[in-house]
């Protein structure tokens, strides 16, 4: 079911929350029987089978229609059907995100609340950044996962290309901080916008071109 969306001014975000059954979400679609037969060739494991779906199914709810999504060489997605609309697509267990824009670079990210996080803090916080609690350390990971698909380059170390200026999380579990990458000659900064749910923490991010 549609469990959350936000529009903006030529973009917008959706999260759907996966309480369906795979033929319940098959059911959805209007060409059920072409997604079934390409996600039963892709995936033998049942979990990622209705992950991908229920993307489908999102995307066909966002856009009244259903339509193919393609990948790049580099895993990244795009659809053939809108080549003005950029596409961000992220999932975690039990549910699935995405993203579209009309203009400028998109992307989101929705990680589950879980304490792994704390044993690999060191791969992506660096000492220039505070992430103290679970949902600190949690946004450093899903922002820096959010600026990775926009960035699209290869070779990306999120301690070393990545750098979250300090911020408190608001008492309303939302708002954003910024994030600049050091990648490329630009080193671009990017506004990362937040929102901690129950179950998961939502990172997501609209940037336009200054070119």
């Amino acid at each position: 079911m549609l469990y959350f969306t936000k529009r903006f001014d030529g973009w917008r975000i959706a999260i759907w929350h996966v309480t369906e059954s795979i033929d319940e979400l098959y059911a959805l679609l209007p060409d059920d029987d072409a997604i079934r037969s390409e996600a039963e060739t892709r995936f033998r494991a049942p979990a990622r089978i209705l992950e991908w779906v229920a993307v489908r199914v999102l995307l066909c709810d966002m856009l009244d229609r259903q339509v193919p999504i393609l990948y790049h060489d580099n895993g990244a997605p795009y659809l053939p059907d809108y080549e003005h609309l950029d596409i961000s697509i992220s999932h975690t267990r039990g549910y699935v995100a995405v993203a579209l824009a009309e203009e400028g670079e998109i992307g989101i990210d929705i990680e589950q609340k879980s304490e792994k996080v704390l044993r690999i803090k060191k791969r992506f916080v660096n000492e220039d950044e505070s992430a103290e609690t679970l949902d600190q350390m949690l946004l450093h990971w899903s922002a820096k996962e959010t600026a990775f698909k926009m960035l699209n380059r290869d070779k990306v170390d999120f301690l070393k290309h990545f750098h979250i200026k300090p911020f408190e999380i608001d008492e309303s579990q939302e708002g954003h901080f910024l994030l600049q990458e050091t990648k490329t000659s630009e080193e671009r900064m990017f506004q990362i916008e937040y929102k901690l749910f129950p179950d998961f923490v939502l990172t997501y991010s609209h940037r336009i071109s200054e070119d």
